[in-house]
């Protein structure tokens, strides 16, 4: 039976709030926007004028397909918040009379963006909750059988098929071909299941990156899983290390980049070889977390480690810089679709 939730988009309680920033005492967290490319950025944590959300821990974000401008955020202990305007405005989306607090990642129908999944932890139980009135209601739609394992991810394909994959931190891989109605048990990895991303044009083929190093991929849809490092489809790659960020070109097909904690990969054959793309940081020092493609050039890639964050326009030859100050990370980095010029980071204290 499926569990109903009403929320309300609105900010929290002034008790809940106690003050004027969410999370810990520094306010160099929570969600910044770049209008020039990438060159710059602001902190756009504004709730109302005498509240903030400048040091939140995010953990996960995702933005409207079909208006940029729309951006939700996943928290490490402060759940959902939402925007209308590219963040110079927010509302927390409160879950009554379930606490949803850790959000792990969240998936918008690109199709139809009113349609939005959440992998959250609610009530101490790992569950993935669905709306369909762009956050005004939610309901339940999985849940873990125990309080001790969560899901970590969540992937959506991008022509609206209703397909969708999700990772948990047992090794489960879950997927619905039905927009969340029913799911399935497809395959268990050796370790959790950190990212999945799914191929742009092909929704058949999917990859998984794995905490125990695995790096998995299905092509028909997940009928069938090869890890692909098992399978010497790594060209010799000795120093490929364990992905710990993965994403599909969103522009070319079989295009599929890791970040793993030795460097930046690059395959442009679903993965049956990978080239090296030489970067400015040392992964093994400051692992490589969100990685993204412009959805309008795929020259042109964006990714976050550490403080620091890293833009090419040649394909990965030469990288431009751009330095966040305090102790936070970049967790995850995407563009507006609409407007690419437009770059969004979520910062996360790890």
């Amino acid at each position: 039976m499926k569990t109903y939730i009403k929320t309300t988009a609105l900010v929290f309680s002034a008790v809940f709030l106690a003050g004027c920033s969410l999370g810990s005492s520094s306010s160099d967290g929570g969600f910044f926007r770049s209008d020039d490319a990438g060159k710059s950025f602001a902190h756009k944590v504004k709730i109302d004028e005498k509240t903030a959300i400048g040091s939140v821990d995010v953990l996960s974000l995702a933005v409207n397909y079909q208006n940029g401008s729309e951006v939700y955020i996943g928290t490490k202990s402060n759940g959902i918040f939402k925007t209308t305007d590219s963040g110079d405005s927010w509302q927390a989306v409160k879950f009554s009379p379930s606490a949803v607090m850790k959000v792990y990642a969240i998936a918008i129908n690109p199709t139809n963006p009113a349609a939005v999944y959440i992998a959250a932890i609610v009530d101490g139980r790992g569950k993935i909750l669905k709306t369909t009135d762009s956050s005004a209601t939610w309901k339940e739609i999985y849940t873990e059988p125990s309080s001790g394992s969560f899901i970590l991810t969540l992937a959506i394909d991008s022509a609206g098929s209703g397909k969708i994959f999700g990772g948990t931190t047992e090794g489960q891989i879950i997927f619905s071909d039905n927009g969340g109605d029913s799911w399935q048990n497809l395959y268990k990895a050796q370790g959790a299941v950190l990212k999945i991303a799914i191929d742009s044009m092909n929704s058949n083929l999917a990859y998984f990156a794995v905490s125990q190093g695995e790096l998995l991929r299905t092509k028909d849809g997940g009928k069938n899983f090869e890890n692909l490092k098992e399978n010497n489809k790594l060209n010799g790659q000795q120093q490929f290390g364990s992905p710990v960020a993965i994403a599909s070109d969103p522009y070319k097909t079989n295009w599929i980049y890791a970040g793993t904690t030795t460097g930046l990969f690059r395959s442009k054959n679903s993965g049956d070889d990978w080239e090296s793309v030489k970067v400015l940081n040392i992964p093994k020092e400051n692992a490589i977390r969100g990685i993204a493609i412009n959805p309008q050039n795929s020259d042109e890639i964006i990714y976050g480690a550490a403080q620091a964050f890293y833009k090419s326009v040649d394909g990965g030859q030469s990288w431009a810089t751009t330095q966040f100050n305090g102790n936070r990370t970049l967790e995850v980095v995407a563009y507006n679709r609409q407007n690419p010029g437009v770059i969004y980071v979520g910062m996360n204290k790890r």
